[in-house]
């Protein structure tokens, strides 16, 4: 049987099947099934399956065996042989299920087994892939390491699968709530306009859009706006055009606002506030220039959405899932790679050089799950949270940390109950990486100081973390909470990035103030249960 064939020869046919896979995104029944012939093939097994566990149920999303109807039946996993290797999380290996029958029975006319689970770099268990043979058979460790080899990419290209469709499931919501927002936008009384920043100065560039408003406001069609970009300048009365004229001139491409009247082809004079704001790419350069004008001589300014915002959030969605599909498989295959040399002999010199390759790897790949949970936060938890208890509970693992070493934390509660709704990992989250980032900030031997009190008004909650360590420069402050800017030699820049984002889900507020002589406070308020 194959197991007796040299193991050089078996691993490099192995890896060459493995080379041989390619996956794409909307293509992983079919990849799942090469996983599944190539296991088969390279065991000289009788059938291999891939499956997908949730729960005591599994359903067999690859199969080297027409299954017919049953192909997609979900099964009972109790009792299997398959339910070992999904609740151990282990491989097994059984010789002949019909003599040993401790792990489970095999399938009916089977005997020999061999399961190995699918495990995502999280450690997440999704399922299996199993093998069977019909007369009993002993498999080598060689064998089980191959198996969990596709393995490996059997769970990753799954993990991906899940992760794309929920991004996919993201920005549809998204362009949903964009259409919404347009929709709404459409039916506003107040004008929204968009340029194009193609031209210096930019109002004579191209026009982008104009709400349907316009006709209403100015007594004009968009489409006139569009023939003439310049008619809602030359309506402006004529003792306010040179003073807006000269504003917007000056303005250049920054932001600006402005009330001014305008005489209506009827002859009507009407009140218009208008603000312009500049729309910046990703290296904050003004590609477009919007704007919403209102007539406000006989009615309240209307509520305006946020459209850049929309836009901007599923251009990053999109971009983070595109990112984290490509990324990912290549990365996986360069670990599976150094992680069979590690199994080589080595130089001291060359030893080093490996571990310091897989620390990068692992690190790429946590930097991509942090800008995949910046860019989508998932769905959070929402149920009742005691914040006092959390904080109270999460104390002592706070206290291990190794940026707590040697450092002082103290925990002041004023509060005796203080119930808000929201997700408590999301919430430990956020407290752990801020008393993380200051116990940074200070030496050893000094003191980080957790308070909880009432906020301003009796529907918040108030936590502050200080730290009396060199203060923030003012230069500084605003920058913390963008998305890759950091202080540190060693950090991403997302981890406030991300806190603000859960908190502002959870309708609160960070605020973080810094001098020298009351050191670095980090406020965060929450609405409290009604």
């Amino acid at each position: 049987m194959l197991s007796d064939l040299p193991q050089l020869r078996l691993e490099k046919r192995a890896l060459d099947m493995l080379a041989a896979l390619s996956y794409r995104t909307g293509e992983l029944e079919d990849y799942l099934q090469q996983i599944a012939q190539s296991v088969r093939e390279l065991m000289g097994l009788d059938w291999s399956v891939v499956t997908l566990c949730s729960g005591q149920s599994e359903r067999i999303l690859a199969s080297t065996v027409d299954l017919g109807a049953d192909r997609d039946r979900v099964f009972d996993l109790h009792g299997t042989l398959t339910s070992t290797v999904f609740s151990s999380g282990e491989p097994l290996v059984v010789d002949d299920a019909t003599v040993t029958t401790a792990y489970g029975a095999a399938p009916a006319g089977y005997k020999a087994y061999l399961g190995v689970p699918l495990r995502t770099p999280s450690g997440r268990i999704l399922g299996t892939i199993c093998s069977f043979q019909q007369r009993p058979r002993q498999f080598s460790d060689a064998e089980i390491h191959l198996a969990a080899m596709f393995a490996e990419r059997a769970a990753t290209a799954l993990d991906n699968f899940q992760l794309y469709r929920e991004q996919q499931q993201t920005s549809d919501r998204l362009r949903q709530s964009e259409e919404q927002l347009r929709q709404i936008v459409e039916n506003l009384d107040q004008v929204f306009w968009m340029h194009a920043c193609d031209r210096q100065p930019w109002y004579e560039g191209t026009p982008v859009y104009i709400s349907p408003a316009f006709e209403t406001v100015w007594g004009r069609s968009p489409e006139e706006w569009h023939r003439d970009p310049q008619c809602w300048r030359q309506a402006i009365h004529p003792e306010d055009r040179d003073r807006v004229s000269a504003l917007i001139s000056q303005s250049g491409d920054r932001e600006w606002s402005a009330e001014y009247r305008i005489i209506r082809p009827d002859g009507a004079i009407r009140l218009i506030r208008d603000r312009a704001f500049p729309i910046r790419d990703d290296d904050d350069r003004v590609y477009r220039m919007a704007g919403i004008a209102e007539d406000i001589t006989a009615r309240h300014q209307a509520q305006r959405g946020e459209l850049r915002a929309l836009e901007r959030l599923a251009e990053i969605g999109e971009l983070a899932a595109s990112v984290v599909h490509e990324v990912r498989n290549p990365l996986t295959t360069v670990v599976m790679g150094l992680t069979s040399v590690r199994q080589m002999s080595l130089s001291d010199r060359a030893d080093m050089r490996l571990d310091l390759a897989l620390d990068e790897a692992d690190r790429l790949r946590r930097l991509l799950d942090e800008i995949l949970l910046y860019a989508k936060p998932r769905d959070l938890n929402h149920e009742p949270v005691e914040l006092c208890e959390l904080l109270a509970d999460i104390l002592p693992g706070l206290r291990t940390m190794p940026s707590a070493l040697n450092r002082e934390i103290h925990f002041v509660d004023r509060l005796s109950r203080a119930s808000i709704l929201g997700d408590a990992d999301k919430l430990k989250q956020v407290f752990i990486n801020l008393v993380d980032n200051a116990c940074e900030a200070v030496s050893e031997g000094d003191r980080v100081t957790c308070h909880v009190e009432p906020g301003v008004s009796s529907q918040w909650i108030v936590v502050r973390v200080h730290n009396g360590g060199e203060p923030i420069p003012p230069d500084v402050l605003p920058q913390l909470t963008k998305p890759f800017f950091t202080t540190k030699s060693s950090g991403n820049g997302l981890g406030l990035a991300i806190v603000q984002r859960i908190i502002e889900s959870h309708g609160g507020e960070l605020v973080i103030t810094s001098t020298q002589e009351a050191g670095t406070t980090v406020t965060v308020q929450f609405p409290l249960i009604a």
